[in-house]
């Protein structure tokens, strides 16, 4: 049955259509404020602490501690810790006037630069709003968030259920004769 619902759910996500986040996000700098620093060059390490603050075009993460590490490739991956890590992210937009966010917190953060994963661990939230207005929202222990695609992975709570909160269709938007079908959610699965 519950392999069954993730099926169904899966198919009917896969026919969304998909906004990606921000694309001129990843053409940015990354800029990161701290507390304090400490970077080994031969380790390719830094450890920023301290109201750590990292921001990449709209994308923002915050959180008491990052440790950042570089990849064989040049690639960045930064772990974000605190009591609240946050991240949020604009999407590109797609309906005109309508400005959507998606943002999240979690105990842990893990932002993997080169594939664009942001996976949010312990009481992850991960929520995409509308001009201010949260539409959709996603709870579960670990949520992994890909910006490049704008797709979720849900993992269940310590009760081991993934929630999820999809805002009605608005009537006013949808065209009477559109044959295409728009589920409008932040909570998609990927293959």
């Amino acid at each position: 049955m519950k392999k069954a619902f993730f099926c169904v759910l899966s198919l009917l996500l896969a026919a969304v259509q998909v906004a990606q986040a921000e694309t001129r996000d990843r053409e940015q700098p990354i800029q990161i404020q701290s507390d304090a620093f400490l970077g080994d060059q031969i380790k390719q390490t830094a450890v920023y602490t301290g109201n750590v603050r990292v921001d990449q075009g709209t994308m923002r993460l915050t959180g008491n501690r990052l440790d950042l590490q570089e990849t064989a490739k040049g690639y960045r991956i930064g772990t974000l810790t605190g009591n609240n890590a946050t991240f949020r992210q604009r999407r590109d937009a797609k309906v005109k006037g309508v400005e959507e966010w998606i943002s999240g917190h979690a105990k842990k953060i893990v932002y993997e630069e080169q594939t664009g994963i942001v996976t949010l661990t312990g009481d992850a939230l991960v929520e995409r709003s509308e001009n201010g207005i949260v539409k959709d929202r996603a709870q579960g222990s670990t949520i992994v968030y890909d910006t490049l695609r704008s797709r979720t992975i849900i993992q269940g709570s310590k009760d081991g259920r993934a929630r999820t909160v999809i805002a009605p269709r608005n009537k006013k938007a949808a065209a009477p004769n559109s044959s295409e079908s728009k589920l409008h959610t932040a909570t998609e699965l990927s293959h």
